[in-house]
């Protein structure tokens, strides 16, 4: 789960504060589950924290966070676009 965090596409806006928060939360469920057999209110706890951290999607579509491929920039796009019609244009020597 910490591999996988870390390689996530919010762990970009995760804080030193988030990572530490993750490190905890992780750190407790994996004691819950090498304890042999975890409680359920051991796993509500571990379910709670790791949704506090936004991993879940149902937690960001709770919150109203969308995260959407990256699109090309409409202007960057318009740009090289005009640069390569100004290339075009040039006579060569």
């Amino acid at each position: 789960m910490w591999d996988t965090l870390h390689e996530s596409c919010e762990s970009k806006f995760f804080s030193h504060a988030d990572w530490e928060r993750a490190r905890w939360e992780l750190w407790y469920a994996n004691q819950s589950m090498v304890s042999g057999r975890p409680t359920g209110s051991a796993w509500e706890a571990i379910q709670h924290g790791l949704g506090a951290l936004l991993v879940s999607p149902a937690e960001k579509r709770r919150c109203a966070i969308e995260l959407k491929p990256s699109a090309p920039d409409s202007d960057e796009v318009a740009a090289v676009s005009m640069m390569s019609g100004y290339r075009d244009k040039l006579k060569p020597i």
